[in-house]
């Protein structure tokens, strides 16, 4: 169960919790087509399975992703043969955009654990996560813009919903790799853990967040991410179509625990 396909791209399920790790230590954790299908594979598993609590992504090594393998990506994905345009320009996006949206479509709480490098298609994903956690070692940016090429994988959307079109700018029109420090002041990372207390630190904040009622958090993520788009009468109208057609089981054991003053022990459902 959870066990990828993939030698590059390593994965476990332990305590509820799905971790995704980006396993070319060697190469930057460079993403390839290979590694692109087998984590839309596992995202979309972990999507309709209720015994997830949570989704984690990080790296092995040095980093958490120097971004794609622009020019040694593998073979192209058989399923997409129909898609893949000719021309000068290169192959589009597909595979890219496919995974970021299978990610993007997980609704339990999905973690980007950010240390080292965290560029280009490293940073789209670890953009569409709920939360952004950096070690102190961390640099982050998108260089796509120095190489001649455009961003065309979601990040283009997202970013300026996270940190404003001013901050995006500096980003992506102008390449600029941000410090971890500077990542945090700007909110583009939620919170920043020293590198000698990363792993222990995260350990707990993943316990912490896998203990929660994912059951309640996935109604929330159900009406939060498709209200970026909607006027404010038309998001209240989906609220309650969401909130009338989505049970949470953990709502009794909240006022159990209220009513005997005891800490809730949630199941997730």
């Amino acid at each position: 169960m959870y066990q990828s396909d993939c030698n590059q791209l390593l994965s476990r399920f332990e305590k509820g919790v799905v971790t995704i790790s980006f396993n070319r230590p060697q190469e930057e954790n460079l993403i390839n087509y290979a590694m692109l299908m087998a984590m839309r594979e596992l995202f979309n598993q972990a999507a309709h399975d209720d015994k997830v609590r949570a989704v984690v992504l990080r790296g092995e090594g040095s980093c958490f992703c120097g971004g794609d393998d622009w020019q040694n990506m593998g073979a192209w994905p058989q399923e997409f043969a129909h898609r893949k345009p000719g021309g000068s320009h290169g192959a589009a996006p597909i595979p890219e955009q496919e995974t970021i949206k299978a990610l993007r479509s997980v609704m339990k709480p999905t973690i980007a654990l950010l240390h080292g490098s965290v560029l280009g298609l490293g940073l789209d994903l670890a953009t569409v996560c709920d939360l952004r956690v950096a070690s102190t070692d961390a640099s982050i940016g998108d260089p796509r813009i120095h190489q001649g090429r455009a961003s065309a994988t979601g990040i283009t959307y997202l970013l300026p919903r996270l940190i404003g079109l001013s901050q995006s700018s500096r980003i992506l029109l102008m390449g600029e790799i941000l410090t971890a420090e500077e990542a945090l002041r700007i909110q583009l990372v939620h919170q920043l853990i020293d590198t000698l207390k990363f792993a222990s630190a995260t350990d707990e904040l993943i316990k912490k967040i896998a203990g929660l009622p994912t059951r309640a958090y996935e109604v929330h993520k159900l009406q939060v991410l498709p209200q970026l788009d909607m006027s404010f009468d038309a998001s209240m109208t989906h609220c309650l179509g969401v909130r009338q057609t989505h049970v949470i089981e953990d709502r009794e054991e909240g006022a159990r625990a209220w009513r005997e003053r005891r800490d809730p022990v949630f199941k997730g459902r």
